[in-house]
């Protein structure tokens, strides 16, 4: 088999590889677990993946850690010794510029292979320029970035494993991720990024930002370059503007959209950035949505479950297919409920953890007021409702261009689903979102009646006006569920000192107008019946 010292693996053996890669739904590179268990590096793996050669015993824990025990059948058995390798259509690839230092480890990456081609058709054939995934948290934004990074990485060479029809002889000459959860200045971007180009000395005073995003475009436009940011949320303010000493980052993605150059930046972010409104020919955004029931399957099958369990198309459903959810929930139903998926269905409730809540909470302060009260009438209604009946519960009607706007928005995010049940759109909550915003929703009419009755002042009303708590046309207390959660709320206060407490607000409100008033005293009442 040629050298007895190092082994490549043939075009039939890769492709075996990459079936038993997805199988465990690991990327080809990103996934830690495959290189450590094979105790070598991702260095190795990707050289593997390139068709080069690498250390026979390092060949077989590779084939072995991702269940292949039989390399023979992996391995190139016409590929000559190493000392007479030396492959023109390798040195390509060894050409190419890594730099993935800030990009994470993956744990695994089901389904996605439509959205894989999609993107690389827009890279690859299309050119664009600027290019954007959008999505809600834990959907796996980062994930697909990286299977991405993964797949056009390893297209550089003559032997093609790739799900996607695009191969180019070499679509990217570099490929650099930087992450921005540190929220790092735009100095400090375009210094990192010129010192790894190579460009000359890091920027030492303020009036290098300029010159440093000039340099950065001539590198662009010389090489084909894919610059990868991930998280770009983490610069941007609660009112979704760039923060304030970050709007130079504005300036230069839009250079990048409509200067000439040849490379590409892929950008991910849980919220549309300022100024990347506009599609165009070069301009291309990717808002990401759960996974297939099939992928979800797959990914809950790595989390100790056979397929075959009752309930796990459901579990899915309730969690609207996204991943870090799925990994979240699946461990718990494991321990609390033996695996038993039903079991855990019948019990009503949607279990969030505190990662996943956190996860929401965080994403649902970025709300503005007008999104707010849709999320919150939506949580009240609990079922799907029309944009007319969403319209007439509104108290403070927004002009309707604006609240489609608010709509969109939310639905860009994957807060709110759009279903087709009837001559028009109904709205509704994903089912563990409308948990959170439940929770926001109690959280804050508790605030604002705690307020109310310690300063005996009726202008701390703000979701007690503006919402009617009871569902509208229903009188079922006893099985109204924010109701009884805020009635828990309160805690010390239940009981008859609630009850007096908010006996003596209620001249307060009789004296206001009736717009003033809005849903409060509705909601006193309910309120007051639930505790009598």
């Amino acid at each position: 088999m040629g050298s007895t010292s190092s082994l490549k693996a043939s075009v039939v053996g890769l492709a075996m590889v990459d079936q038993a890669r997805r199988q465990r739904g690991w990327t080809k590179t990103s996934t830690a677990r495959w290189w450590q268990d094979a105790h070598t590096s991702r260095a190795t793996l990707r050289r593997f993946w390139q068709g080069d050669r690498i250390q026979h015993d390092i060949f077989i824990a590779l084939c072995q850690a991702v269940g292949l025990s039989q390399w023979e059948q992996i391995a190139d058995s016409t590929a000559p010794p190493l000392e007479e390798a030396l492959p023109k259509e390798t040195a390509l690839s060894q050409n190419i510029v890594y730099d993935l230092d800030e990009a994470p480890d993956v744990e695994s990456f089901y389904g996605r292979y439509q959205e894989l081609n999609l993107l690389t058709e827009w890279m690859v054939v299309d050119r664009c320029k600027l290019l954007t995934i959008l999505g809600m948290g834990g959907v796996g934004k980062t994930a697909l970035a990286l299977a991405l990074v993964d797949q056009l990485g390893n297209q550089g060479t003559k032997e093609q494993t790739s799900s996607t029809q695009f191969a180019p002889a070499l679509p990217f000459e570099c490929i650099l991720w930087r992450s921005l959860q540190a929220a790092p200045t735009l100095h400090q971007l375009l210094d990192s990024l010129l010192y790894t180009f190579s460009m000359g000395q890091p920027m030492h005073t303020a009036h290098d930002v300029q010159i440093g995003r000039l340099q950065l475009l001539r590198y662009l436009q010389t090489r084909r370059c894919l610059l990868v940011l991930d998280g770009l949320e983490a610069i941007l303010d609660s009112n979704n503007a760039y923060r304030s000493g970050y709007e130079e980052y504005g300036e230069l993605f839009l250079r990048l959209s409509r200067d000439r150059h040849q490379s590409c930046l892929l950008v991910t972010s849980r919220e549309r950035p300022p100024g990347f409104d506009g599609e165009g020919e070069k301009v291309r955004c990717l808002t990401l949505r759960g996974l297939s029931t099939a992928a979800a399957l797959d990914l809950l099958q790595s989390r100790s479950f056979t397929g075959k369990e009752q309930g796990l198309q459901a579990l899915t459903r309730l969690y609207g297919g996204n991943p870090l959810a799925l990994k979240l929930t699946a461990p718990l139903i494991r321990d609390l409920f033996d695996g038993n998926v039903l079991a855990y269905l019948n019990q009503h409730t949607v279990m969030m953890g505190n990662r996943l809540r956190a996860m929401l909470q965080q994403q649902l302060r970025r709300l503005s007021a007008l999104e707010w009260a849709i999320v919150y009438w939506l949580a009240i209604w609990q079922e799907p409702i029309s944009l007319y009946r969403l319209q007439s519960h509104l108290l403070d009607v927004p002009d309707a261009a604006v609240l489609l706007e608010s709509i969109v928005s939310l639905e860009e995010r994957a807060f709110v689903e759009k279903l087709f049940l009837q001559a028009e759109p109904l709205l509704t909550l994903q089912p563990f979102v409308m948990k959170a915003v439940s929770e926001s929703l109690v959280k804050q009419a508790a605030e604002e009646l705690c307020q109310a009755i310690q300063t005996n002042q009726i202008t701390h009303f703000q979701v007690i006006r503006t919402h009617c708590l009871l569902r509208p046309g229903t009188d079922n207390l006893a099985g109204n569920r924010l109701l009884t959660q805020l009635r828990d709320q309160l805690g010390p206060l239940a009981g008859s000192q609630l009850l007096r407490s908010l006996s003596r607000l209620l001249p307060l409100l009789q004296s206001q107008s009736p717009f003033a008033v809005g849903y409060a005293a509705h909601n006193f009442d309910a309120l007051l019946r639930l505790l009598t």
